[in-house]
């Protein structure tokens, strides 16, 4: 398993990588997992080798050393995680040599941000990218539509595999009354934003739309819960804004986040950029409307639940807040939609998925080798 991050760095591609570690093991799966050194050390015993990054370039270590450690692996599979990573284009690079199936796991492609953000993505993936996808001998798509996109830069033979979340981590019967006395929300409307304080999550949007119900009067509260990079940056817009309506709550425990959940009228993923938020699946799992950014994934599983709005777009997460508070789906599409994600979205399934896509690759009788 070759990966850009891993625990204690904390993110989506992380936390997939170490619990699907995990549930490989525990299925009799020999797992290596080969990382860099840029985000800290990893807990001895965790089967992780951390190889020295040389240099990381936003947020992309490069670590040309794991070309060496890959050949003196002694493994059936090299699973290389995100599409956008050095580290994967490493491996596309060590393929001719090690003679061994790659698949590549790809986390989610970026759609959003400025114009110029979105010709550097289109840059790298008609060339990185697709150096990387047309050597991979299986490719993971998160959606059918995200399976398209992947296709048009060289892209094949793909299998659609979601993310996986929990429910057993989350108290669905929580007391919403502890999260709401204890951050002071009281009888107000709550919107919730639950995830990592970094901008593509959408973070730097929150106070503008915030300040959008806070110039009105309307009675509705905005609680942030995570923590990041920009936390403190949030607290002083939030400061200088003169906002009464938001809340900056900072990591919380698994009863307060539960509580959380339980609490919320709306929650609020306004992601520049993502895959599958874990916090759409989770608030989903709770029953709740969602109001998220028009992702390609979320579009091919929830659209007949969430609301949609552009990337970036204040006045239209606003204008979708003030719709699902007034006129919140049904009860009954959120308990179809519930189960939904509780029977595709879990963790058995998808690693059985996965482990129905090492099969293929080591039973095959003759592997494509790209040249």
């Amino acid at each position: 398993m070759v990966t850009p991050y891993y625990p204690p760095s904390v993110g989506g591609i992380e936390r997939f990588v170490a619990r699907l570690s995990e549930n490989l093991k525990s299925r009799g799966i020999g797992v290596r997992v080969l990382t860099g050194t840029h985000f800290g050390r990893v807990a001895q015993g965790d089967g992780v080798v951390q190889i020295p990054t040389r240099l990381t370039i936003m947020g992309n270590p490069l670590i040309p050393g794991l070309v060496d450690a890959i050949g003196e692996e002694d493994c059936d599979v090299v699973h290389a995680h995100d599409e956008h990573a050095f580290t994967s284009n490493t491996v596309a690079y060590a393929r001719a040599r090690n003679k061994r199936p790659f698949l590549l796991h790809c986390h989610g492609s970026y759609t959003g941000g400025s114009p110029l953000w979105r010709l550097f993505v289109y840059t790298y993936m008609k060339t990185l990218g697709s150096y990387t996808l047309t050597r991979s001998d299986l490719s993971v798509a998160l959606s059918p539509s995200e399976a398209e996109i992947l296709k048009r830069f060289g892209g094949r033979n793909i299998r659609i595999i979601p993310n996986a979340v929990d429910p057993s981590e989350l108290d669905t019967k929580a007391d919403p009354s502890l999260f709401r006395s204890r951050r002071q929300v009281g009888g107000r409307k709550l919107v919730l934003f639950v995830g990592r304080l970094i901008r593509v999550k959408g973070v730097h949007l929150l106070p503008r739309i915030a300040s959008l119900f806070n110039s009105t009067g309307e009675d509705v509260c905005f609680a942030v819960v995570g923590d990041g990079p920009m936390r403190e940056a949030l607290k002083r817009s939030s400061k200088r804004m003169g906002l009464r309506n938001m809340v900056i709550t900072g990591r919380v425990s698994q009863e307060e986040l539960s509580s959380a959940y339980a609490a919320a009228d709306v929650v609020l993923a306004p992601s520049q950029s993502e895959g599958m938020p874990a916090v759409v699946l989770e608030a989903l799992i709770f029953r709740k409307p969602v109001v998220a950014t028009r992702l390609p994934t979320l579009v091919d599983y929830f659209a007949q639940t969430c609301r949609f709005v552009e990337p970036g777009d204040i006045q239209g997460y606003a204008r979708a807040v003030r719709e699902t508070l007034k006129n919140p789906p049904p009860e009954s599409a959120l308990t179809e939609v519930e189960r939904l994600v509780t029977a595709r979205f879990n963790w058995a399934r998808v690693t059985d998925e996965i482990v129905n896509a090492y099969r293929e690759l080591t039973q095959r009788e003759e592997v494509t080798r790209p040249q």
